[in-house]
């Protein structure tokens, strides 16, 4: 699998939150741009806040506001049919980073 060779969808519980377009990679993360898609409003706050407690360091934040959506059922898809469930992703504005 190919992270940085495909284009995403991302989905919350079959709910279609965005595109990610990778742009590249630093071994540890692939960077994206992110366009934002028809359930984006419903979900925004929960990217923002997760990114926020990553970004400032808060590992605990993070991690309860992150597994709510992992449980809500996150989800990315390329659209050769390949998937992911659970991935880590960071989104702030149009740019995102994935987990590699």
């Amino acid at each position: 699998m190919a992270l940085t060779d495909k284009t995403w969808q991302i989905t919350v519980g079959g709910t279609w939150i965005g595109t990610l377009t990778p742009t590249g990679s630093d071994g540890q993360w692939v960077t994206a741009t992110f366009s934002p898609g028809d359930g984006w409003g419903n979900f925004a706050p929960w990217f923002a806040q997760a990114y926020a407690a990553f970004s400032g360091g808060d590992e605990a934040a993070w991690q309860t506001t992150y597994s709510q959506l992992t449980m809500m059922g996150l989800a990315i898809t390329a659209d050769d049919g390949e998937s992911l469930s659970s991935p880590t992703i960071h989104i702030d504005g149009a740019n995102a980073w994935i987990a590699a």
